[in-house]
């Protein structure tokens, strides 16, 4: 009976250290549906900041186009500011105090719950990144659907503008001298330089003009040379360095740039001139606009 009695006793406390352990082993399961809650709670506070950045970028480009119509962005400019308050405001406080409750769980000790934790992180992460490439998907689509317009506008320029060559005829009746046809073209030449004017910016029936007074000085035919260099002159001093002139040279240097083959270093580098000259453009400064644009033609060729 006696060593019955050891054996029992023996039993009940191995059994007794034994729930003890298994206690200490198992995750608390209040406590992790606390943590589970609380990192349910920040994906979705994650998630709507997302969504508010995305539109924050949204507004942010139809500002930027509307700006560089002419237009008045005010409007967007408020929504934006909006946008930015419930970033900086509403939602950042409230994920830095569910952030901290986090960080007092995990150092609670709760394995299960760190491993919990990690995971959801890594999840969430994962789902950010996702997240991020959506939006430069979407962006990336924006940016070629306006890079597509301004294309089709100075398209659409040049069908309207290739008109208005004025013809006019020479002050005196004939016999025009060499000199007298080279002063014409060197005048030209003077006032396209002085505006930072290409012979791409012209017209064009307008760029030809020079070739033809070069080629009608060859065959003596100074009367027809000088025709010719007389509305090149007329031509060039009705060109204006203006907003108008700049969407329609920049569409075409985008599309020069798109389709020429360069190395990603020079690519690189025409990219940013390119937003140098978007920079001048949006400040109203056509001129530095105009110079940056010749630098980069300058460049591709």
């Amino acid at each position: 009976m006696r060593f019955v009695g050891i054996v029992l006793v023996l039993a009940v406390a191995t059994s007794g250290c034994k729930g003890k352990g298994d206690a200490e082993a198992a995750p608390d399961p209040v406590a992790l549906k606390a943590q589970q809650d609380l990192l349910a709670r920040r994906d979705k506070l994650l998630e709507q900041r997302q969504e508010l950045q995305q539109q924050r970028e949204k507004v942010t480009d139809e500002i930027h186009q509307i700006e560089q119509q002419g237009g008045d962005a005010s409007a967007k400019k408020k929504e934006k500011a909006d946008i930015d308050s419930q970033l900086d405001n509403s939602t950042a406080s409230e994920l830095a105090n569910l952030n901290t409750k986090l960080d007092t769980m995990k150092q609670s000790g709760d394995r299960s719950a760190q491993m919990a934790t990690r995971e959801a992180e890594v999840a969430n992460r994962e789902a950010q990144v996702a997240s991020r490439e959506r939006a430069l998907g979407e962006r990336e689509k924006s940016l070629i659907q306006r890079d597509s317009d301004l294309a089709q506008r100075w398209k659409d320029s040049c069908a309207t503008a290739s008109a208005p060559v004025i013809i006019q005829a020479p002050t005196k009746g004939g016999n025009y001298s060499k000199k007298e046809v080279s002063d014409l073209i060197a005048r030209a030449r003077s006032v396209m330089a002085k505006k930072g004017v290409l012979n791409a910016d012209l017209p064009g029936p307008a760029q030809g003009l020079e070739d033809t007074a070069a080629h009608a000085l060859a065959d003596n035919n100074n009367d027809k040379a000088y025709f010719a260099a007389s509305q090149l002159v007329g031509m060039v001093d009705t060109i204006t360095v203006n907003r108008a002139f700049i969407q329609a040279k920049m569409a075409r240097v985008q599309t020069q740039l798109k389709s020429s083959k360069q190395d990603d270093a020079t690519t690189q580098q025409l990219s940013g001139i390119l937003k140098e000259v978007i920079q001048n453009f949006g400040d109203g400064d056509f001129n530095a606009a105009n110079k940056r644009l010749n630098q980069l033609v300058s460049q591709l060729r």
